[in-house]
């Protein structure tokens, strides 16, 4: 990599996580139930819940510590936060020249098919006219 790029993927990165924490802050501090969030167009145009419907109430609860209600909105975003957030740490990690990517399983093959086959399952599931359908829809 030459010297100039360097640079800009420290700015670039630095304004991902100004941008990512005022996001946090902003879902912390207003209610997207109560507020005018966007809202899904999938769910809005044809009336299915897509893998994200519930993900801004689910954020919401998370970061007052309702678990239980994030669950209730998505419970993929809830299983996947974990990941989200050991990927930023690992993001970090690597640009401080720790390690080689390719040590990590969320670049790995495997994880990548784990998560699209959990998305479709997840997606189908909660769009089911049964009580498993009724439970994951948000």
């Amino acid at each position: 990599m030459n010297e100039s790029a360097e640079p800009r993927w420290g700015k670039l990165a630095s304004l991902l996580v100004l941008g990512g924490v005022g996001l946090l802050l902003l879902y912390f501090r207003l209610n997207p139930a109560h507020y005018p969030f966007p809202r899904c167009p999938v769910h809005w145009l044809t009336g299915l819940h897509c893998p994200g419907c519930g993900t801004q109430r689910a954020l919401h609860a998370l970061l007052h510590g309702r678990v239980g209600q994030a669950v209730h909105y998505n419970l993929l975003a809830v299983g996947y936060a974990p990941v989200v957030v050991v990927g930023a740490f690992e993001e970090a990690w690597l640009r401080g020249g720790a390690s080689a990517r390719r040590t990590s399983f969320l670049y790995s093959v495997w994880f990548g098919w784990l998560t699209v086959g959990g998305v479709v399952l997840f997606t189908i599931l909660r769009n089911l006219p049964t009580s498993v359908g009724y439970w994951l829809a948000p």
